[in-house]
């Protein structure tokens, strides 16, 4: 496609380049609409700001020695510190917890779209939809560590299973010492804008993250007591929504998610075996002789694992272990007992932080050679 016409300055392309050699990237499409998407969020100045943004956060002046050798403009640290802190406060970039702030690129998700949280458009909504089917949805679950896992519901846990606390998010909010927020769901908020409210809940408040810096310093959640990220956590499992937090020993935030409207939901679906592109522990076990063919797994499954088939008195679920993701949902209402839940053989353990998160899906994206040297780079201060 001659995208002259959207880029012709060839800076959007640039800053495609740019972010595509990051963990998540951002990669080129035979539709331009990665580049529709980038005009989208930066303008053309904005744009050559981020071209000089890393990985790790940086200081103005450093960002603006870049600037200054790679684009031979001049600009002031007053006049680039402007522009980084409005592009943080939009949602575009990251910054730092504590001034001097310092800032870096944000991937587009988790990240730039879920930062625009409470000022989202239709334009927006639909050039994400657009380039996931393009192409990003590959990017974003392929050959790489998944930035969510998948946690149970507890109900859902027998006795029997000693169960991890990155796998228990009820005693992870419990002993956490990190601020507790609560945002509204950007996918539920954006697919309400597109004419498909959430058919799971009407109260949309309901994505929890921990720590300050993104949602709160932008006045986009608030503050929640640990008695009332529970109660979220209660109103999940009875409203049939899908736990996910960060996948990470320290988690940094828990998506409740439903198969209507969840972006990570509704494109894992359309690959043919997407249990394998989630991480989690778990998975549900059916004993079809205790099925009564009642249904209500069906309708609390939110990855079309369970299906009806036969006809009454004989009618069964039948369950699809390549699209059970182990959240526990079924087995939570499964009256007569049918649906347990299983825990895998190879028990997979998340990285220690969102850093270490990141750089593991880097190493595995780059290769170990590259990965030696993007952390090389990274120790320098360097951009990738």
């Amino acid at each position: 496609m001659n995208t002259s016409e959207i880029d012709p300055t060839g800076i959007y392309r640039q800053l495609q380049k740019h972010l595509d050699q990051y963990p998540i990237g951002f990669p080129a499409t035979d539709t331009g609409v990665e580049l529709r998407l980038l005009k989208y969020f930066f303008t053309h100045e904005e744009a050559q700001v981020v071209l000089c943004l890393g990985l790790v956060h940086n200081s103005v002046k450093r960002i603006r020695r870049r600037f200054l050798r790679r684009h031979k403009i001049e600009i002031s640290e007053e006049k680039l510190s402007e522009i980084c802190n409005v592009l943080f406060m939009d949602g575009s970039i990251r910054r730092s917890d504590k001034a001097p702030y310092g800032y870096s690129i944000a991937f587009l998700a988790i990240g730039m779209f879920e930062f625009h949280v409470d000022s989202l458009s239709a334009e927006l909504m639909s050039l994400m939809h657009e380039y996931f089917e393009a192409g990003f949805k590959d990017e974003f679950f392929t050959g790489a560590l998944p930035q969510l896992r998948t946690s149970p519901h507890m109900k859902a846990i027998v006795p029997e299973h000693r169960i991890d606390i990155y796998d228990n998010m009820r005693r992870y909010v419990e002993e956490t010492d990190q601020v507790i927020g609560v945002a509204n769901c950007v996918c539920k908020q954006g697919e309400a804008l597109l004419g498909s409210p959430c058919k799971q809940v009407d109260d949309i408040e309901i994505c929890i993250f921990f720590g300050e810096g993104n949602y709160l310093d932008r006045n986009r959640g608030r503050v929640i007591s640990k008695a009332e990220c529970l109660e979220l956590l209660d109103t999940a499992e009875k409203r049939g929504l899908v736990i996910q937090p960060g996948n990470s020993l320290q988690a940094f935030c828990i998506c409740l998610c439903c198969g209507c409207c969840c972006g990570v939901l509704t494109a894992a679906k359309k690959f043919e075996k997407p249990a394998r592109m989630f991480a989690t522990n778990y998975y549900a076990r059916l004993d079809p002789e205790l099925c009564n063919g009642c249904g209500v797994c069906i309708k609390r499954c939110q990855m079309d694992a369970l299906q009806l088939s036969g006809e009454k008195p004989l009618r069964r679920a039948v369950l699809d272990l390549d699209r059970c993701i182990g959240c526990g949902l079924c087995i939570t209402t499964c009256k007569p007992g049918a649906l347990k839940l299983g825990k895998k053989e190879k028990v997979t353990v998340p990285p220690r932080n969102i850093e270490m998160l990141y750089l593991s899906i880097l190493a595995r994206k780059a290769g170990k050679g590259k990965m030696i040297l993007n952390l090389l780079r990274l120790g320098l201060g360097m951009p990738l």
